[in-house]
Parts: structure tokens; C-alpha cells; sequence
């Protein structure tokens, strides 16, 4: 800590306050000692002081936002695996924001945790493998060419595909696409914005600006404003595809309140899987993207490296999907 301290220019004790994410620290200050810490990989390990084995059986699992279903039936799924592995699970939540999945990482660093399993929104590939957290890693996102760490991937594109092809076959021409990341050209949503397009094309359906919607987070009041916005507006649609079951099922409220019927007037269908979903009425199709797999692969990857004195090649894992046809999508003859 004082070998930080020197090369940041500050005392020990600021340099506690940084990483402990003490409130009353300048940024400037804050940024100097990240940098000093990164350059020097220094690392606050408290169970290193006290545990023979150097493990705790501890990972960590870094999340954007557990008020979304998704990632806590995922959190549920990877607990389940940790705990028949005989290990337990510390949650770090990265709040879907470059600077906040950033400091989570760092946060990492000084826990308990032997490994970590962390899932990005906002942080591309390459900042990605230019880390060092100096423990196992494994990524739940997309990767190319050879990745620093393991990866589990969804295959996001292809199921946005898949989604938005049985909208078309089900008759449905001026579809919505539902939960696009402002500016995203990364990560899940530009995956399922990929998928969208190439149904249209493989279809000879031209794209529409108007029906590609941009929404703030993937909440039900997200999806709720961009169909409400969208009518007040006169844009005609008769399909949407929401990027998760929550907008989706937030479009289908607001377009209910306006008197239209689902699947009548306007197809819908999302993506995740939720429990709730098969519950709407009427019960809301869906992509399932395999969550039980990608907490199994996850666990054990992370499981593996920790046991294993050698290094081996990093192994990336793409797990399959399912189409869950309900009650919202036309019936396909």
C-alpha cells in the first residue's frame, strides 16, 4: 500500500480510502492511485493472511442490475452450481455502466473471492482482455479471435434471429425492434439488434429508423414509454420483439390500455424466459437462452482452473437456445 502511495503521491491512507471506495475522495486523487495500483498489480487479498490453502471457496459474481429477473434467476442458477461444488457466491453488482463494471473489477480484487465470474454490458472485448485481476476469470459474453479468459456465450444473435423470423411467418411486416442500447455497438443488444436485421433481410424486408427503438434500461416502464411514445407518434407496427421479457411485456400493457389486441392487432414476443412470463395474459412468447447451462459451464470452468497446478488453453463455450411459443405470436401453419 505504501509502494502505491509513492508512486500516486499520496499517503497510505488515502490510498485505504480508494480502495475501501471511501465517498469523500477527489476524482482526481481517486484516478491517480487506480493508476498507481494498476501499474504496481497491486492487490488487498485478506484471506491470503489467514487460510493455508490460499482459497476461501469463495466466487464472486458481477452482475449489472438484479432488479432485471434475468440476472437473478442467473444469480439463483450460479449459486445452485457454486454450492454443489461446495463453494459459496459473493454478489458484486456493476450497475450497467463502463465506470461502475470498471471499479466493480477492482472491487473484486480486494475480496475473498478465488474467482469471478463477471458478465458485461458496457466494457468491450479488448478493455477486457487488457485486465489483470490475477485470479480465474469467466466471461459471460461474446468473444472473438482469442480471448485472454473463458467465456460462456449466449447465442444472442442467432435467437434474436430465430425470435423475429416467427414473427414474420406469423404475417406480422412492420416489426419494432425493443431495447436498443443508445450509441451500443457491443454486448447483447447490438448482438440481438444483428439478429433482427438479418430476419428482415433473409425475408426481403427493408429496415425502418422509426421501428428501431431506443430505450433507456430494459425495464417494463422502458418498454411501456416506447410503445406509448410510438402511437402517440402514428408509427405503424405490427409485431414487436423486446430485447428482454420485461420491455416486452411493458409493450404489451401499454398497447392493451390502448384498446389493441396481442396478438390480434400487434404480435409480441421477448427474451429471457422469465417465470412471470408464461404467466401474462395472454403469456408472452420467448427466446429461452439456457440459463441453467451458462451457470453450469461457468462454475465449472472457474472450478476447474482453481484445481488445476498448469495453465491450459481458454476454452469458449456457446450454449444452445430455445423458442418458446405462447400465447402472444400468431400461430405459425
Amino acid at each position: 500500500m505504501q509502494d502505491v502511495a509513492d508512486v500516486a503521491g499520496v499517503t497510505a491512507r488515502t490510498v485505504s480510502n480508494v480502495v475501501n471506495d471511501y465517498p469523500f475522495v477527489r476524482e482526481e486523487t481517486r484516478k491517480r492511485v487506480w493508476e498507481a495500483i494498476d501499474k504496481l498489480g497491486y492487490t488487498m487479498n485478506l484471506s491470503a493472511r489467514g487460510l493455508k490453502q490460499g482459497k476461501a471457496g469463495l466466487i464472486a459474481l458481477a452482475l449489472p442490475d438484479l432488479t432485471m429477473p434475468y440476472f437473478a434467476d442467473l444469480a439463483n442458477a450460479v449459486i445452485t452450481q457454486a454450492q454443489a461444488h461446495g463453494m459459496s457466491v459473493i454478489i458484486e453488482p456493476t450497475l450497467s455502466s463502463p465506470t461502475t463494471e470498471r471499479q466493480a473489477l477492482r472491487r473484486v480484487r480486494g475480496q475473498l473471492a478465488d474467482g469471478v465470474i463477471y458478465c458485461p454490458l458496457e466494457i468491450n472485448p479488448e478493455e477486457l482482455d487488457r485486465m489483470d485481476l490475477g485470479i480465474p476469470v469467466v466471461v459471460l459474453a461474446q468473444c472473438e479471435g482469442r480471448p485472454k479468459y473463458d467465456h460462456v456465450m449466449i447465442r444472442n444473435t442467432d435467437a434474436a434471429q430465430a425470435a423475429t423470423d416467427l414473427l414474420i411467418r406469423g404475417g406480422s411486416r412492420r416489426i419494432v425492434a425493443l431495447g436498443l442500447g443508445a450509441g451500443q455497438k457491443v454486448g447483447p443488444s447490438a448482438q440481438r439488434f444483428l439478429g433482427y436485421r438479418q430476419a428482415l433481410a433473409a425475408h426481403g424486408l427493408q429496415p425502418d429508423p422509426d421501428l428501431e427503438v431506443v430505450t433507456r434500461a430494459w425495464h417494463r416502464s422502458d418498454g411501456f414509454r416506447a410503445i406509448n411514445d410510438l402511437c402517440e407518434r402514428r408509427i405503424r407496427f405490427d409485431g414487436v420483439f423486446g430485447f428482454t421479457d420485461q420491455v416486452a411485456a411493458g409493450a404489451m400493457t401499454a398497447l392493451q390500455i390502448r384498446g389493441l389486441s396481442v396478438p390480434g392487432d400487434v404480435a409480441v414476443i421477448g427474451f429471457d424466459d422469465n417465470d412471470e412470463s408464461q404467466y401474462l395474459i395472454p403469456s408472452l412468447s420467448t427466446v429461452d437462452p439456457g440459463i441453467e447451462q451458462i451457470a453450469e459451464y461457468a462454475v465449472e470452468g472457474l472450478v476447474r482452473r482453481l484445481s488445476s497446478q498448469t495453465d491450459f488453453p481458454r476454452k469458449v463455450v456457446e450454449v444452445d437456445f430455445r423458442l418458446v411459443e405462447r400465447q402472444s405470436t400468431r400461430k405459425v401453419s
